[in-house]
């Protein structure tokens, strides 16, 4: 093998070993992300089918950092909350004799 592909071998196992370390660093993060997401959907959803307060109201609910870090949206019956552009999201939705629940 030439020099210029050991060193183009070289640098992608060193980008390779970067992202995975990356991923298994962050992955603590991105469970935190998943419940934070799934307790702001149920909470908001809640807090506007079952409280009938409006949105701003219910946001008002959550801690300032938290507030600008999850996106809440409303479509109906149904609350989705994200994070990180929406890679990461979770919904909820409103039944009439259940309240809400956490959708799969």
């Amino acid at each position: 093998m030439s020099r210029k592909r050991w060193i183009g071998v070289g640098v992608l196992a060193a980008i390779v070993f970067v992202v995975a370390g990356g991923a298994w660093a962050s992955r603590d993060q991105v469970a935190y992300a998943r419940i934070a997401t799934g307790y702001a959907a149920k909470q908001t959803c809640s807090c506007l089918h079952v409280s009938g307060r409006d949105l701003d109201s219910c946001m008002n609910d959550f801690p300032e950092d938290a507030r600008q870090q999850i996106s809440v949206g409303q479509d109906g019956s149904r609350v989705r909350a994200s994070v990180l552009f929406g890679a990461i999201s979770a919904s909820a939705v409103f039944e009439p004799e259940y309240g809400c629940r956490i959708l799969d």
